[in-house]
Parts: structure tokens; sequence; C-alpha cells
């Protein structure tokens, strides 16, 4: 394996974000124009990468410090250009600029096209902003327990193959500064009241609905109890960030429902809760659970309030979930945090468009959290923080949790990886197979527990992206009884199989395995065929034949889909996003043997 320098060590914070953007805009160029392969020598000395731009006929060259079979290169800092013959030196900035002038002929119309093109720059330039920041605040404070919360808030830079990973939209400065993880932060929670012939809400068990239910915090049930005493019993209480409130609050239909006392304001009640990596969910320590708020701000492609749609889809995903658990028995090793239920306002008698904002304005999903949260000596980290490699640094937090477990010692990466494999990949596929259950387990959307630096328990949370194959649903019974037909939830079977591949095999163990290559001193291709052969092992003991033809579709599928997230960002399609096929380095795995 090439040496993944640190090109950057001693550089300002805004150089390390400079890089750091580059490094996800060339990687999605390259995928998504299906030049993935193409870094493999070139005519020129020292150089490793050669990149065609078509459209504005210029070919760039750079050099590889690492090479990866999933896409995740690492680059140097030096690149050229090439153009009818004549080279020249360039800088990150140009060569990011003519990217996308090279994405942008994407679009055929002149005029829109130079719209999505500025409209892409500006994202660009505000999420690399918003990172210099974050890296900012995290060199001035080195000095930290790698802890539960603290790992939920180290996402620094974000998706790595996102070209606006950290834009963020709606906040000031200042709002940023006070509610983004990344700054390390806590806020209390505003409470609300709302009339119960104004509320609609759904919970897996009815004693969620009480003003008494374990999630629903003391401070904002006392604060309702001083406001409302002998009235309570005819409001439901609601959390809700504080950002949020004060943006409702500025509506006018919030504002008649507060004249007329259907909505009663308890402010800031609290508790203090600590904003996870999706920002708006937030982790109340004191009642150990997460609620999933609304905040009318635009995070990389989407305003993340929870619209009615969401949260019906949420909440079919979580009755099915809560039924395969009942009934199959889950390994202890593999967890599935269920979303317990939501909770919103509606407005009986108004019409859909002002109920569209206040539904998804004022809804909260509630999320269980599991009793390790609060637990110092076995904590579960977000594995997308675990796999950040931080500003300055050359390995990622993985490796340093990883010897922390041990004490100082480090692990047999090979080993360490088939124990993943086996609390992860196996359980996944068992339950799409066998269940029809296909899970968002991209590493934002999962969580890993340590034992003697060894994984030991595999979490998936979020189940707003589940999709379940509609052939099993209808098979097992599901449709008609814990769900509607044309429930959000189901899929094809293609479309299911389709979001399980991107999601587990390509965003989640691609990411993984590069950052494995970095700690470990092995190769990529080393990882890969202990995917394939953990595979090949469960076809052998598979029990029923759709298992074994899902298997045999990953190991021998020349490609595998991948979400084509710069295409998807430039023409606005992150409700639709476009993909593209990718070659599969389970297969290649074989090849290079």
């Amino acid at each position: 394996m090439s040496d993944p320098k640190t090109v950057f060590l001693d550089a300002a914070p805004s150089v390390h974000a400079l890089k750091e953007s580059f490094t996800r805009l060339l990687n999605a160029y390259l995928r998504e124009t299906g030049q993935s392969r193409s870094v493999s020598g070139t005519s020129h000395t020292g150089y490793t990468l050669r990149a065609e731009l078509p459209h504005t006929g210029f070919t760039a060259y750079g050099v590889l410090y690492h090479v990866s079979s999933g896409g995740h290169h690492m680059f140097g800092d030096l690149f050229h250009i090439e153009h009818r013959g004549q080279r020249q030196d360039i800088s990150l900035e140009a060569l990011s600029e003519m990217l996308v002038e090279e994405i942008s002929h994407a679009e055929s119309d002149p005029a829109a096209r130079m719209r999505k093109k500025e409209e892409l720059e500006r994202l660009l330039r505000n999420s690399q902003q918003h990172m210099a920041g974050y890296f900012s605040h995290f060199l001035k404070k080195l000095d930290f327990d790698l802890d539960f919360r603290t790992c939920e808030q180290l996402l620094l830079a974000g998706h790595p193959f996102h070209p606006t990973p950290k834009s963020l939209e709606g906040f000031t400065s200042e709002d940023s500064r006070t509610y983004s993880p990344e700054y390390q932060t806590s806020f209390a929670l505003h409470g609300f009241a709302i009339a119960r012939s104004h509320l609609a809400e759904d919970w897996l068990s009815p004693d969620s609905a009480g003003h008494d239910a374990p999630w629903i915090p003391e401070a904002i049930r006392q604060a309702a109890q001083n406001k409302l005493a002998h009235q309570l019993d005819h409001y439901a209480l609601l959390p809700c960030h504080p950002w949020q409130a004060n943006y409702l609050l500025s509506l006018s239909p919030i504002q008649e429902l507060l004249r007329n006392q259907i909505l009663i304001d308890l402010g800031a009640t609290g508790p203090v809760v600590y904003p996870t990596s999706s920002v708006r969910t937030v982790w109340n320590a004191e009642d150990n659970c997460f609620y999933k708020l609304s905040l009318h701000i635009r995070i990389t492609n989407f305003i993340r309030e929870n619209n009615m749609e969401q949260l019906l889809r949420t909440h079919d995903a979580a009755k099915i979930v809560q039924r395969v658990c009942e009934e199959s028995h889950l390994p202890p090793f593999f967890r599935i945090l269920l979303d317990k239920g939501y909770r919103t306002v509606r407005i009986p008698d108004a019409d859909q468009q002002i109920n569209d904002v206040v539904t998804a304005g004022f809804s909260m999903i509630m999320r269980e959290a599991p009793n390790a949260c609060v637990d110092p000596a076995r904590p579960p980290f977000v594995i997308a923080s675990l796999l950040e490699i931080p500003p300055g640094g050359s390995k990622p937090f993985l490796f340093r949790a990883v010897l922390e477990s041990m004490n100082g010692a480090q692990p047999d990466w090979l080993l360490w990886f088939q124990k993943y494999l086996d609390i992860a990949l196996k359980p996944v596929l068992d339950l799409f197979t066998g269940k029809g259950i296909s899970l968002e387990a991209h590493v934002q959307n999962s969580m890993l527990g340590l034992e003697g630096g060894m994984p030991s328990v595999f979490y998936i949370r979020d189940l707003e992206g589940i999709s379940v194959n509609l052939d099993l649903a209808r098979t097992n019974g599901w449709i008609g009884t814990l769900v509607d037909e044309d429930s959000p939830v189901l899929y094809s079977e293609a479309e299911a199989r389709k979001r399980l591949k991107y999601y587990f095999f390509v965003n989640h163990l691609s990411h993984l395995i590069q950052r494995l290559a970095i700690c470990s001193g092995h190769e990529e291709q080393s990882f890969w065929l202990a995917v394939r052969k953990t595979l090949q092992q469960m076809i052998v003991q598979a029990e029923h034949a759709y298992l074994s033809i899902v298997l045999n579709d990953l190991l021998e599928s020349d490609t595998l889909p991948a979400k084509a997230n710069l295409l998807s960002r430039f023409h606005k399609r992150g409700e639709k996003p476009l993909y593209v096929d990718i070659p599969n380095p389970i297969k290649h795995a074989a090849l290079t043997l």
C-alpha cells in the first residue's frame, strides 16, 4: 500500500478544508464519469492520476497516495493540466472550477446550465467555509475523550462522495456555533403544549401517548403543569428544537393558534440535549433517548423537516421491524433502534398548504437509545465519525477507538474485519433475504460497539430510509395488518435490493475498507477478499434459494450501483437521486488473486 501522507500537516484549517472538499469533488467526478479505474499509470513521470475533461478539452494529471477499489482515492496537492500539448501547473481551486465547468455540460440549455453551475459553485463555497470553521474549532480542542457524544459530534468533513457535504443554508454564523454538532454544542429544548383536538400522532405502544410517557422530559412536563394546571389533560406535550421554535413562532397560523390557546408556548424548558451527526436529531442524555426534530434549514440537499409522508413511512417501517424483532429474535450483537412513534400538530379546518407547513414544522420522532450510550466503558460509536481522518492527522478516529479499547495494543486488522462482517454483513443479508427488509445501513446510520478492541455490537438507526420488498411483505402477511398496500415503505424487489447494495456495500463497506487499509498496511483487496469469502461461505450454508440468488448477484455482478451525488446535486435531484454503475470490488477481488 502506498503511504497515505498528510500533505498539509501544519496547514491552516482553510487549507485542510480546501483539500477535503477537492478530494470529494474529484472522486465524485471520477466515479460519475466512469473514470474510477483511470488511476494507474500515465505517460507523465511522477504522476499516477489522469482525468479527462472532454467537454473543455483538458486532461488533468496528479499524484495518488492511495488507490482505492471503491473509488476513495487519496491525492497529493500537486496537479497540472494539458491542453493541445501545452502543460501548466494548476491550483486545487482552479481545477475545482474546471471540474464544475465540465460537469455543467450535463445540462444542454445554456441559461439553465449557467444557473445550475453558479448554484453548485455557491454551495461548494458554503460547504468548504463551514468545514474550515469546524476544523478550526477542532484544532483548538485536541484533548478530548472519545465517547458516544464526542464521536457523534466529530463528523467534520462528512460524506466522502458528496460535493457539498457540509453545505448548510438557514443558520447564521452564530446559529451554527450554537446548534451545529461539529462545534460540540448542547442546548435546552423548547417546549410546546398542543390541544389534543389539533394533535396528530401514532405510537408503537399506547403508553407513549400519555403525559407520563418516559420519553417526555420532566422539565417540559413540569413547565406544562405550572402553566396549565388542571387544564393539562386537554393538551399533549411536544419538544421542539429552539431554532425551529423561533421560526414557527414567526408564522401567522401559529400565532393564531397561540392567541386561541390551542397552542401553548412553554419556552426554553430544557433539558439540555446534544445534537448528533445529523444536526437535527438530538440526544437527551437525561432520559437516554433521541428526538428527530424538524429544522427548516437546508443541509446538503434537503430542508430537514419531517413531512407527513416521512412520518408515515418511518412508522410503517417501525411496525414491521418491531414485528420481526418480536418473532425472529435477532442476534444480540445486531440491534435495530426503534423509532417508537411520532407527534405533530394538525389544524382540522385549515387548508392542505397550511397544514403541510404546520405538520412538517412541529413534527418529532422519538427514537430509543441503547443503554450503552450512557456507559463510558462500552459506548456505541457512529461509524461515519470513526472513519473521519482529523485535520493534520493521518489515521481515522477508528484507529484511536480500537487502540484505547485494547489498552494500547493493535489488533490483527484482518481478524478485526472478519468479526465486523460476522456481526454486520451476515445479519443485514439475512434480514433482507428472509424478511425483505433492506436497511439504509450507510455509515451515518450505523454505530459500532467495541469489546477488547474487537467489534461486538452493530447498531442501525433511522428507519425512515428502510425499504421493504413488497412481495415478501405480502408473503409475511404484513399488508392489511401492519401496513397498507400503498405504504411508502414498500418497494419492488429490484429497487429494495439496489438500495441494499448501495447503502451497505458501496457507501458503507467501501469506505470502511479504505480506512482499514490506511490503519493496517494491508491492501484493500485483502479486505474485499474477506467479503467475498464470507459471501461464499454463506452460500454453502444458505437455507433458502433467495439468499443464494442475492449472494451470487453480489459475487458475480460486474458492477454495483452508486449514487451520483455530484450530478444529482447539479440537477437538484435530491429526492430522486441519479445512480451510476461502478466496478464491483467483490468480484474484482477474485480476479486479482
